[in-house]
C-alpha cells in the first residue's frame, strides 16, 4: 500500500471524525450555539421545554436551552426579576401581576392551552377528602371549610372565580397557604385541610395518594388556565434570532409532547423528584399543549386581566393586552415549519 494511498484513508477518516465531532456537539460550531437560561415549574403547564430540552429539538433549531426548575409563578417572576434566566414559563394571571408591577416581560409563545377556546381550565380542580362535608359539585359547602391552596397563584385565582360565580367570598373559606404542591396530599390525608385546590399533576396526585378523595370541581369555563412564554424585553431586542430559533424549539417540542404523551411524562420525571408515572399518565389527559396565538386566547387574555384588576390590582390602568406580545415570532415559525402545526384543530372564523 503506498504512502499516498494511506494518506488519502487518514483524511478522509479524519474528516469523518471532525465532522461526527461538530454535528454531536464536540466541535466549535456546538460551543458556538447560543444559550438561553429558563426558568420553568416542576409541573405538567410547562412539560414541553423538558421535552423540547431531552430531545435536543432546542438545539436542533440553533439555541441551547437551560432549564432552572422552581415551584411557583413567584420563583419563576423572581428568577427573572434577578436576571438569574433570560426567559421563564409562567401562567397568564402571573404574567400579568408582574407586568402591572412594571417588569419588562413579553408573551413569545404559548405553552399550556387550547388556542380554540378562551376557557380551558381543566388541569384545574378542587380535590376533597372523605368525611369533609363537601359535596362533588357544591362548592357553597366550601363555606367555612379548610382549604389548602398555594396563595396569589393560579389555584387561589382560580378558587375566587369559582366563589364569585356562586356569591360568595374568598372570606367564607379557611384558606391554609401550602406553597408546594407535593405537600398537599399530606395535608389533605393527615385532616388538617378539608379539600384543596391546585393544577396538574397534583390534582392527581391528591386523588391518588389520598384514600377516599374526590374531585368537588374540575374545571368548569371559569378561566383560561395559559402558560406563556417570557422574555425580557432587552433580549428581544439583542438577540432576535435567538428568540425566533427558541420559538422554533418550543412548537417542535410541543407537538412531540401531544403526539408522545406517556415519553413526555417520562421525560419530565428525569427532572421532578418523586414524580409518579402512573399519576403523570393520567394527569397528562387533562392537558392541551397547542402554542398558537389565536384570538381566543387573546380573549382570555383580557378576561385574565379583568380578574387580575378586580382581585389584586384594583384601580391599576388597564394593560393593552396586544402590546404584551411579541407575536412575529411565532407567526413567522408557523410560515416556515407548517409540520408542526398540522396535528392541530383548525381556530375558529378569523383566528
Amino acid at each position: 500500500m503506498s504512502n499516498l494511498y494511506r494518506e488519502g484513508i487518514a483524511a478522509v477518516v479524519m474528516g469523518a471524525v471532525l465532522a461526527w465531532a461538530i454535528g454531536f456537539g464536540g466541535g466549535a460550531a456546538a460551543q458556538q450555539m447560543p444559550v438561553l437560561d429558563l426558568v420553568v415549574g416542576n409541573n405538567f403547564g410547562h412539560l414541553p421545554m423538558f421535552v423540547g430540552v431531552e430531545k435536543w429539538l432546542f438545539k436542533k433549531h440553533g439555541v441551547d436551552v437551560r432549564l432552572k426548575v422552581v415551584n411557583t409563578g413567584t420563583d419563576m417572576v423572581n428568577a427573572m426579576q434577578k436576571r438569574e434566566v433570560q426567559a421563564g414559563d409562567m401562567s397568564v394571571t402571573t404574567f400579568l401581576k408582574a407586568r402591572h408591577a412594571g417588569e419588562p416581560f413579553r408573551v413569545i409563545g404559548i405553552i399550556m392551552s387550547d388556542a380554540t377556546r378562551s376557557n380551558a381550565d381543566e388541569p384545574l380542580a378542587i380535590v376533597a377528602r372523605k368525611g369533609s362535608g363537601i359535596r362533588p359539585g357544591n362548592i357553597e359547602d366550601l363555606k367555612g371549610k379548610r382549604v389548602g391552596l398555594a396563595q396569589a397563584q393560579t389555584s387561589d385565582e382560580y378558587v375566587k372565580m369559582v366563589l364569585s360565580r356562586r356569591g360568595m367570598k374568598y372570606e367564607d373559606l379557611r384558606i391554609e397557604n401550602i406553597m408546594a404542591p407535593t405537600a398537599l396530599a399530606p395535608a389533605l390525608k393527615d385532616g388538617k385541610v378539608d379539600a384543596v385546590a391546585s393544577w396538574e399533576p397534583f390534582n392527581t396526585m391528591v386523588l391518588e395518594q389520598v384514600p377516599g378523595s374526590y374531585t368537588v370541581l374540575r374545571g368548569g369555563g371559569y378561566l383560561s388556565y395559559i402558560m406563556v412564554a417570557t422574555v425580557h424585553e432587552p433580549t428581544l431586542k439583542a438577540s432576535p434570532e435567538v428568540i425566533r430559533n427558541f420559538v422554533a424549539g418550543l412548537v417542535a417540542a410541543s407537538q412531540y409532547t401531544r403526539n408522545n404523551r406517556d415519553e413526555a411524562v417520562e421525560i419530565i420525571a428525569k427532572w421532578v423528584p418523586g414524580m409518579d408515572l402512573a399519576v403523570g399518565k393520567k394527569a397528562i389527559q387533562h392537558i392541551s399543549y397547542d402554542p398558537r396565538v389565536s384570538q381566543p386566547v387573546m380573549k382570555a387574555f383580557e378576561a385574565a386581566e379583568d380578574d387580575v384588576l378586580q382581585n389584586t390590582v384594583k384601580g391599576a390602568p388597564r394593560l393593552s393586552i396586544p402590546d404584551q406580545f411579541a407575536t412575529s415570532f411565532m407567526a413567522d415559525v408557523q410560515k416556515t415549519n407548517p409540520e408542526y402545526f398540522n396535528d392541530l384543530p383548525p381556530l375558529p372564523a378569523g383566528r
